[in-house]
This record gives structure tokens, C-alpha cells and sequence, in this order.
């Protein structure tokens, strides 16, 4: 993507700058040939043969019987009904199931930014296939076969919303933490589990499980204002970047020095806004945009893209032989535009620096 970037030499006296087979049965065939008279010994040979032939026909149908006898005796079989197991051993296993969800769903709930966020919603899709199989394989007292059922279909409901979201996640539609927990906890499987674990954990005597999940109607942070820096490191320079965000969304500009950033500022869509008193050197210029402002990650939640300029912005102050100051200052847009002399590209959130 081409955007402009103006470089201007300012001057001492400027200071604006803007992965099955089947076997079947045998076939028993019953074969009777015929042969011309000769008589004599080849009589006696036809009719010995023909006895042969006959205690050969009993031995194959024999064994056909015998064949089909046994597979009647087999299908005949059935293995008896799974025990029920007793109310304590019933609340043991169901905290064996919960206990590791919960713990996953911990480590969502401490999930900030884009960044490892993959990875914490699938450990716990994760945790919630294994309860899923795990209570699956168990036949609850008849006292709790009913909770048991409803719970059972809230985890499946449950481990199919947290694949939607893991999508979501992977196509950056969800970006922080905050914004995966608000999204399960205005989901029904969630509201469906919450119910169906209450009411089951009621009936169990002594600890019950406890897994804590999103509440619902999470409300997402403000939208900061134009120009505000999130980040102010070192000031004192004399030069100044001018950014204009011609884009269809709020973006976050980043001054770094490798993987350090310096300066961040919020511009809003639409607007332009001038960075006073950058100090001398050269830095990477990284920007995400998104919608969905979330504070506390300080990054966007939902809809967000990462990018940055491929070459770096070099900010220098110099003295002429009569002592006059000379300084740079830039001015870069965030959309493509006719005559653009600078390119972006999009950048692994991984390696995006931190705000």
C-alpha cells in the first residue's frame, strides 16, 4: 500500500509545521454330473466316485450349518447395562471435569491484548471437549439423571460457542481478552451452562464445583480522544510527524527503536494530528486499527489489522557552518493515496511492540 510521506527541511526560524472389510458366509453348492455307460471297471470307479462325491456333499453342508449355528449363538448376545454410580462418587466426577475448565478459564480471564490470545481460548475449548467426554462416560444416580442430561447438553452447547469464538479470534474479528469474555457472556450456551451446573450442583452433598463464567451485559471501554498519546517517552526534539487517518477506523500510531516503542498516539478516523518534539533517530512506524477501544489491554477488540511502514522515518537536527539549526519533520497518512512514495505492510501481532 503506497501512502504519502512528506519529508520537508525545516529551517531555525520555522517552528509550525503541520484414515472396513467383510467377510461373508461360505456358499454350499451341490454339483451332480453325468457320464456315458461303459461298465465293467469303470463302473465300479463311476459309482465309486459317486460315493466320494456324496460323503463330500455332507461334509460341506455340515460345516454350513455348523457356521450358521454359531453366528445366531453370537448375535444372540448382549452386554448388561453400565452401573449407575452413587451421588458421592457422582460430585467427584463432576468436579474432575469442572476443576480443569475452570482453571482454563482462569487464564482467559487474565488474557489482555491480541497477543498468546489463540492459545488461551483453546485451552479452554479444550478443557471443555474433555468434560464433555468425561461426563459423557459416567450413569448418574436416577435422582440426578435429569440434571445430568441438561448438563450435559449446556457443555456441548458451551464447547460449540467457544468454536465459534476461536474463529472469531483467528479471523481477528475478537482481538483481547476482554471482548472474547463479553461475547460468552452474552452467549445462551453460556447463560444455559451457568443454569444447568446451579441447579445439578444444588443437589450434591458437601464442595461443589465451581467454574466461573463471563457474566453477561460486559460493557466495552470509551473511545479515547483525537490526539491522545498513550504512550510519551523521551521529548525534547525538535521535529514534529504529522499523521493523517484517512481510513475507516480509529488507528494506534507507534514510534519504536526495535522492539521498544517510544511514542503512541490515538488517531481517529478521519482526523489529523501533529506529534510535537520528536527527539533525534531513527524509528520503525507500526499502526493498528480497529473499533471496540479497550482500555485495560490497551489495544482495539474487535475488527483489528496490524501494519507498519517497511522503511523507517530518520530524524535528524544539524548545524550549518553558521550555526543555524536544521531539523526534519514528516507527515505520513495511514490510507493509500495518489503519489504515495512510502509502502506498509502487515505485520504477526507477535511482533507488533507493545503500547
Amino acid at each position: 500500500m503506497s501512502t504519502l510521506i512528506e519529508r520537508r527541511d525545516i529551517g531555525k526560524t520555522s517552528a509550525d509545521h503541520e484414515d472396513r472389510f467383510f467377510r461373508g458366509p461360505h456358499k454350499c453348492v451341490d454339483r451332480r454330473f453325468k457320464r456315458p455307460h461303459d461298465g465293467g471297471m469303470t463302473g465300479w470307479r463311476r459309482r465309486a466316485s459317486g460315493i466320494v462325491a456324496v460323503m463330500l456333499s455332507a461334509l460341506l453342508v455340515g460345516a454350513c450349518a455348523g457356521e450358521l449355528g454359531t453366528r445366531v449363538s453370537t448375535a444372540g448376545s448382549q452386554a448388561p447395562p453400565p452401573k449407575a454410580v452413587s451421588v458421592q462418587e457422582y460430585g467427584a466426577t463432576l468436579a474432575g471435569a469442572i476443576d480443569p475448565l475452570e482453571s482454563a478459564m482462569k487464564g482467559l480471564a487474565n488474557a489482555k491484548a491480541y497477543k498468546g490470545l489463540d492459545d488461551r481460548v483453546a485451552a479452554v475449548e479444550t478443557a471443555a471437549a474433555r468434560a464433555v467426554t468425561e461426563l459423557s462416560q459416567v450413569t448418574p444416580p436416577a435422582e440426578l439423571a435429569g440434571g445430568h442430561s441438561q448438563l450435559d447438553t449446556a457443555l456441548e452447547a458451551f464447547h460449540g460457542e467457544l468454536g465459534n469464538v476461536s474463529s472469531q479470534v483467528g479471523d481477528r474479528a475478537l482481538c483481547t481478552g476482554s471482548a472474547v469474555r463479553a461475547g460468552l457472556g452474552d452467549a445462551d450456551a453460556t447463560s444455559a451452562l451457568r443454569e444447568a451446573l446451579a441447579a445439578l450442583s444444588a443437589k450434591l452433598p458437601g464442595d461443589r464445583p465451581v467454574l466461573r463464567l463471563p457474566p453477561a451485559g460486559q460493557e466495552g471501554g470509551s473511545r479515547p480522544p483525537n490526539g491522545k498519546l498513550l504512550r510519551a517517552g523521551n521529548t525534547g526534539g525538535r521535529s514534529e510527524l504529522t499523521i493523517g487517518n484517512g481510513g475507516s477506523a480509529d488507528a494506534v500510531v507507534t514510534l519504536s527503536k526495535g522492539r521498544r516503542p517510544v511514542i503512541s498516539v490515538y488517531v481517529r478516523k478521519d482526523k489529523t494530528y501533529t506529534v510535537k518534539s520528536v527527539p533525534d533517530g531513527s524509528y520503525s512506524v507500526f499502526f493498528t486499527g480497529g473499533s471496540g477501544w479497550d482500555g485495560r489491554a490497551r489495544a482495539f477488540g474487535h475488527d483489528c489489522a496490524f501494519s507498519r511502514f517497511e522503511d523507517p522515518l530518520e530524524f535528524r537536527t544539524t548545524r550549518d557552518a553558521a550555526g543555524g539549526l536544521h531539523w526534519v519533520n514528516f507527515t505520513i497518512t495511514l490510507q493509500p493515496v495518489a503519489g504515495g512514495t512510502a509502502r506498509t505492510e502487515d505485520v504477526n501481532p507477535d511482533d507488533f511492540p507493545d503500547r
